[in-house]
């Protein structure tokens, strides 16, 4: 064999170790930088032309600061009177500061549940809408009942959601998603961009959607046009133009903003696992970003504000020109999104668009005398039309027919999507329509039937199945399982895979909140402590997390101890009505009714609408003998809920106490229709009408009630009182053994003393 002689081995090291030593004195090539956004205003000192077109389209004013340059529409002469939820909205200045102030009228006609919230950002270009936003010291924001609408020259109204009595306040979040669409890319801390994070944005944040968000991050661009010797080819290459890109990805470059197939729960898109909410650039796939998905075919006929580019993609126009991707239609066949024309000029342009492909078509027709002599292709085929999810803005149908119903501009009644009427059945991918059966595109499709719960018969063992066949090691999967086994009302498997997910992402305080909430719901209280207890160790200004935590030591009945976490989350966040309420709850509970009083009342004054929390201080204020003040309270909780079982049964029971017991009747038997598988409410209209003299009314009742719960002692004695009244002794005395064999101690004592006089 033949082999190196030791010195030529140790030359060659010599060598080696030579070349490296001058390697070392070599300067090393350097990574290249990330590309990264740029202050927008950059892109503006050599497009300058461009930038003041854009600027005054509608994405150019999407999302601005409130300030003496940018003001709010003018306001309201008088303030806004809200009926269905008896509340009055005005838009005030203070200081040079613009408010949203709202308040509504007590029992004496005095203003109460008074709250004033600055007007910070304005989101929407004004072309239709306009929606007022509330900067909060969490550096996060809410959305303002009360929006501006362009409809008739100018008018105020509620906002879509709003407009019904148990409107939800004025903390509804702005999330990310509604940012996405509606703005730049704002930036956002690393710990909230976790799926289900509150929203949190950090200041200052940019005014309006500009350049990048079409063209991707711009600093690469920048840098490479300031380098000598640059190549037209090397600065073409620098930024992202959507004409050079392929039409798919050109056209996902509009999809990603108008893509929505419905507002209502579905869910309308699914961001994949992994990705950041902001992360989407321009130029790559929009598959590998997000999926959206739509309801089976057929069962989408809403027309929605967000629904552009899924309208033109069902027409015979996208259809058939898709073939030939030169010639395909997509968004930019028809509008320059630098320079969107307006009054007659759109009307010129767009049908001059038309005529490109259809010049023929309307010529022959024209001839033929089977087309109206206008030229006005548009206002047929692409009629404006009143939007389902808007009913006060009206919008372009992109879906171009041939034909469309009359009364496009008609009125439309705020619809409102309740279990009821939410859509149950297959959830479709949209787009794409179709993916290739890889298990992360598997797992993607079954977790968006059971997110928002549309098909968790069948979703819950098709993802469940998958996630046994290809485990994974992101929790997200999880989590969505763990949700969806909540919703079903399984609690044992919902914490079976919280615990997987937990085993995944054991620092995510968001999966902790989500398990802390769902054993909250569950009311096992003891392990709801010990989880919210994690998340206040790792978030200790976490201000749900001390609510929720408060609650759950609160259902234990250490109050001293619950007291002071729910005194701790609404000194980091003072506008979270729950906490209040359930500080309240807990005061009636040690006797405190003053603080309990004080508690309820700051509940309302953050969100008013809420039924419940009205009937709690009625209920409280009644204890106390405040009659005139619980009566106007319980009326207005009905009027808000009338499916209110609970506000109905207190408010009959305090009618009865001040003897009208005619009045008190019709609330129990209200509560009844609204509830009929409520036993205690046929046990009060039962006792009611007895005290009417109606008997066989109350026997009814009571009979009902009993059969719907059979140890329901003091029914059985009620109804003996009422049999006995009949002369049916037989039938009183076996209701009376009943009452007195169980374990209500006053009912007991009634039933054993009554029924020594009849057997003796």
């Amino acid at each position: 064999m033949r082999t190196v002689s030791s010195a030529r081995r140790s030359g060659v090291l010599l060598l080696s170790l030579a070349a490296i030593a001058l390697l070392a004195q070599q300067p090393r090539p350097q990574a290249p930088k990330p590309n990264t956004y740029a202050d927008p205003a950059l892109c503006a000192t050599c497009h300058t032309e461009i930038a003041q077109r854009f600027a005054k389209t509608g994405m150019g004013r999407s999302f601005n600061e409130i300030t003496p340059a940018s003001p709010t529409e003018p306001f309201p002469a008088k303030p806004f009177y809200h009926q269905p939820s008896d509340t009055y909205f005005a838009m005030v200045r203070h200081n040079g500061k613009t408010y949203q102030r709202r308040w509504q009228l007590d029992y004496k006609g005095n203003e109460t549940s008074v709250e004033e919230k600055s007007v910070d950002y304005v989101l929407g270009s004004g072309n239709h809408a306009r929606t007022y936003l509330h900067l909060t010291p969490r550096n996060g924001l809410q959305q303002l009942p009360l929006g501006w609408y362009a409809e008739n020259g100018g008018t105020w109204n509620m906002l879509p959601g709003y407009d019904r009595p148990d409107y939800p306040g004025s903390e509804r979040p702005i999330h990310y998603e509604c940012m996405f669409c509606h703005n730049t890319y704002p930036k956002i801390p690393k710990a909230n961009e976790e799926d289900g994070a509150e929203p949190v944005y950090q200041l200052p944040l940019p005014n309006a959607i500009e350049c990048q968000r079409c063209h991707g991050p711009g600093q690469l661009h920048i840098d490479t046009v300031s380098k000598p010797g640059v190549t037209p080819a090397e600065i073409q290459a620098s930024i992202v133009n959507p004409k050079r890109l392929t039409p798919e990805r050109e056209l996902e470059t509009c999809m990603q903003c108008h893509l929505e197939t419905s507002t209502l729960k579905l869910p309308h898109a699914e961001m994949r696992p992994g990705r950041a909410p902001f992360s989407y650039i321009p130029g790559q796939p929009l598959a590998d970003f997000r999926l959206a998905f739509d309801r089976e075919p057929g069962k989408n006929t809403r027309f929605e504000v967000p629904g552009a580019a899924s309208g033109m993609r069902k027409s015979q126009c996208f259809l058939q020109t898709q073939s030939n991707p030169a010639t395909s239609l997509r968004c930019t066949t028809c509008h320059d999104p630098h320079d969107i024309p307006r009054g007659e000029q759109a009307t010129q342009h767009y049908n001059a668009i038309c005529r490109t492909c259809h010049a023929a078509d309307f010529t022959r027709t024209l001839t033929a005398g089977t087309h109206p002599a206008n030229p006005d292709c548009v206002s047929c085929h692409m009629p404006k039309r009143r939007t389902d999810d808007a009913i006060r803005i009206v919008m372009t149908d992109h879906s171009i027919r041939r034909t469309y119903p009359t009364g496009l501009l008609a009125p439309k009644p705020e619809s409102y999507e309740s279990i009821a009427t939410s859509y149950k059945g297959e959830v479709v991918p949209y787009y794409p329509a179709t993916l290739p059966p890889t298990p992360n595109n598997l797992l993607d499709v079954a977790v968006a039937q059971v997110r928002d719960g549309s098909n968790l018969k069948a979703g819950i063992p098709r993802l469940q199945s998958l996630l046994q066949k290809y485990p994974q090691q992101q929790a997200d999967y999880y989590v969505d399982l763990a949700e969806a086994f909540h919703t079903a009302g399984d609690a044992a498997r919902s914490q079976q895979y919280f615990d997987e997910a937990l085993r995944r992402a054991p620092g995510s305080t968001v999966i902790l909140m989500k398990l802390g909430n769902a054993q909250v719901d569950w009311q096992a209280w003891p392990k709801a402590e010990a989880t919210l207890r994690r998340v206040i160790a790792k978030t200790p200004n976490d201000p749900v997390a001390w609510g929720l935590l408060g609650q759950a030591i609160f259902q234990q009945s250490r109050f001293p101890e619950a007291k002071t976490a729910l005194t701790k989350a609404m000194t980091l966040d003072a506008d979270l009505p729950e906490v209040h309420n359930y500080l309240g709850a807990m005061q009636v509970r040690t006797g405190d009714l003053r603080g309990a009083e004080k508690e309820f009342r700051a509940a309302l004054a953050i969100q008013p609408s809420n039924a419940e929390w009205q009937a709690n201080l009625a209920g409280l204020l009644a204890s106390q003998g405040s009659i005139p003040e619980a009566r106007f309270l319980f009326e207005r909780a009905i009027r808000l809920k009338p499916d209110s079982v609970a506000a109905r049964m207190n408010y009959a029971r305090l009618l009865a106490n001040v003897n009208l017991i005619p009045d008190a009747a019709k609330q129990a038997e209200a509560a009844v229709a609204a509830d009929p598988a409520a036993p205690a409410a046929h046990e009060l209209w039962g006792n009611l009408l007895s005290a009417m003299r109606d008997t066989d009314g109350a026997i009814r009742e009571l009979n009902t009630a009993i059969k719907l719960q059979p140890d329901f002692w003091r029914a059985h004695y009620e109804l003996a009182v009422a049999l006995g009244t009949k002369g049916d002794n037989k039938g009183a005395e076996a209701h009376l053994r009943q009452a007195a064999q169980g374990n209500d101690p006053e009912t007991k004592a009634a039933a054993t003393q009554l029924l020594q006089r009849i057997t003796h």
